[in-house]
């Protein structure tokens, strides 16, 4: 496990676009983390993929070997995946 810390879209790689008038898609790399449950006293696996930026301000774990690329279209304002937006790349 690793702390986060880079940038949501600083990284994200345009995709190739044939014909000039579309724009480029934009992709993004979420993870599954873990956060520490009070309740249960123990790290846990937070239920949704985010961004590294967004596991950063929860104070999360990214789970390196969870990565999925996903368009960056299919996140919410702060950085989650939504699963029901889209299938994610792998």
């Amino acid at each position: 496990m690793k702390t986060a810390s880079s940038p949501d879209l600083q990284d994200a790689q345009p995709g190739v676009s044939t014909t000039g008038a579309k724009p480029d898609t934009q992709y993004v790399t979420v993870y599954t983390f873990y956060v520490y449950d009070h309740d249960q006293g123990k790290p846990v696996i937070y239920p949704r993929m985010a961004t590294p930026a967004a596991v950063a301000k929860m104070r999360g774990k990214l789970n390196e070997d969870s990565a999925w690329v996903v368009e960056a279209s299919t996140l919410d304002v702060e950085g989650f995946y939504s699963e029901s937006n889209g299938k994610p790349r792998r």
